[in-house]
């Protein structure tokens, strides 16, 4: 039973329970690969294709495992200088390494550990001290260790320059300076993985969303808990559990908190919604006709797929407009979704000029999403800067009447995400039945529907307008509910009792 560097930095260091568990009672381990995982991945192999440029003749080595390392010894014996995957074992442990170089003239290789982020982390020098202990147990004469990860200041122009998108930096000071600490962890990691039983879990750092081990790194948690407090640092929520605080209702009366977090705990100790009807009166009475409720949906690739953009730069390729143009108007739909690889950017905002006239207040949830990308369509493509300069300064966030406290449920459980406000207030309304669920598969979906057979990419495309539409759907619901209680004319705070409602059919808004 080797221990791996990904034992070790993933699993290890987080909590020796998820390490014991991997290795005994897999099956036990709730880990789940959704599409945010799955982006992760896709991001850290296309970034690793162009790391690999870098080292042009080095040789890739086969197998896993005992057959890798079988294999890295003889590309070794055989005089190769540079290998892709190098395998070493000794003394129970295992590490495989992107890079292994040798450098002639100081006799030693060097390992280069490559990532798809922007900077170096902390676990990346564990990662890549970790790598070096085993290296040098198994007989090789290590030199420097190097991260190799994403500049991102780097815009593409042209073919990709594979050593400008990507930067070497020696990290060899900081693994000496953490040598100790991860050779003392490394033997603790072993002791872990010798225990008959699983053990007192306390040393886990991963909040419970996080964790793939509830129930022994957080027996007997409720499911509304401490760690569900609005904004509360984990330490903070772990001190609280550790003393004997589990539900939410139970921190004491004296915590001096936030007021969200304040108004978080009234609502859950009363059970009851709060809804300032005066504050959200105020808030809706900014609001001019036409209303134009939008919703952005995006792809940021590690490596620029198109000029001008940056690594990790947010490309909209997709929209959806739902449209009320005076308070009795019915409701109408516009929406994009750029069905060809190419820049999507300036196809968005040709149609998306057309859609959005030059008055009237354009609603959104978190404001700083949808203007951040208006401001950098802006830059992309400036024959639209005009336009989308107007569009920002009219807009308006849904949302902060929900960040604001205006209006508080319980449900909400100190949320103010549409996915959690929804449910709450309109829950004839769901993503559930959808294909895509969220905006990391709406990411994953787009780029991955290109080079699929003709009908298949029909499928994808119908998913993605069903999701994009009803994010901008729920929207409208939501302002549909807020309108109502703002015309039942209290001028005051109120607490009121939430009913599900009908599904309205053609939403007069006035």
């Amino acid at each position: 039973m080797f221990l791996t560097k990904s034992d070790y930095v993933q699993h290890y260091l987080t909590c020796p329970i998820h390490l014991w568990l991997k290795k005994h009672r897999k099956e036990e381990l709730e880990e789940e690969i959704d599409a945010g995982l799955e982006w992760i991945f896709e991001q850290g192999n296309l970034v690793e294709t162009q790391a690999r440029l870098l080292f042009p003749g080095a040789v890739l080595v086969g197998g896993h495992s005992v057959a890798s390392e079988r294999q890295t010894k003889k590309l070794v014996q055989a005089g190769k200088k540079t290998l892709f995957q190098a395998t070493a074992i000794a003394d129970r442990l295992m590490a495989m390494a992107d890079v292994l170089k040798f450098d002639s003239r100081r006799k030693q290789w060097d390992i280069y550990e490559v990532k798809s982020s922007t900077e170096v982390k902390e676990d990346h020098i564990h990662d890549i001290c970790f790598q070096r202990t085993v290296f040098r147990k198994a007989g090789y004469p290590i030199g420097k260790v190097h991260l190799v990860h994403v500049n991102n200041t780097y815009v593409r122009k042209g073919k990709i320059v594979p050593g400008s998108l990507m930067t070497a930096e020696d990290v060899t000071k900081e693994a000496d300076e953490l040598e100790d600490e991860v050779e003392a962890n490394i033997e603790k990691a072993l002791a872990v993985l010798d225990l008959k039983d699983v053990q007192s879990a306390k040393e886990c750092t991963c909040s419970p969303k996080d964790c793939p081990c509830l129930p022994y790194c957080y027996p007997r948690l409720p499911t509304y808990s401490v760690f569900d407090l609005n904004r509360l640092r984990y330490d903070n929520a772990r001190e609280l559990y550790d003393s004997g605080v589990r539900r939410l209702t139970d921190i004491p009366s004296d915590f001096d908190g936030s007021d969200a977090q304040l108004c978080q705990l009234k609502v859950a100790r009363t059970g009851k919604p709060i809804i300032e009807k005066e504050k959200i009166r105020r808030a809706l009475s900014a609001l001019k006709y036409p209303l134009f409720f939008l919703d952005y949906e995006t792809f940021f690739p590690a490596t620029p797929m198109f000029d001008g953009y940056r690594p990790y730069q947010q490309m909209v390729f997709q929209y959806s407009l739902h449209i009320v143009p005076a308070p009795d108007a019915p409701l109408e739909h516009k929406e994009c979704l750029v069905r060809e690889l190419l820049d999507p950017v300036p196809v968005v905002l040709k149609q998306l000029a057309q859609d959005i006239g030059p008055r009237g207040s354009v609603i959104v949830w978190n404001k700083g999403f949808e203007m951040s990308r208006n401001e950098e369509m802006a830059h992309h493509v400036p024959k639209y800067a005009k336009f989308l300069r107007s569009v920002n300064k009219r807009v308006f966030d849904l949302m902060e009447i929900f960040r604001h406290q205006h209006c508080v449920h319980p449900d909400f459980r100190g949320s103010c995400s549409i996915k959690d406000v929804l449910p709450v207030l309109v829950p004839h309304l769901s993503y559930d039945n959808l294909a895509i669920h969220e905006g990391g598969g709406a990411s994953l979906a787009w780029y991955r529907m290109f080079g699929k057979p003709k009908a298949e990419q029909e499928v994808a495309q119908r998913n993605l307008l069903e999701y994009c539409k009803l994010d901008t759907f729920a929207m409208v619901e939501i302002f549909r509910f807020l309108l109502a209680l703002k015309e039942e004319g209290a001028n005051q705070s109120a607490t009121i009792t939430l009913t599900p409602k009908k599904e309205s059919k053609g939403l007069p808004l006035g």
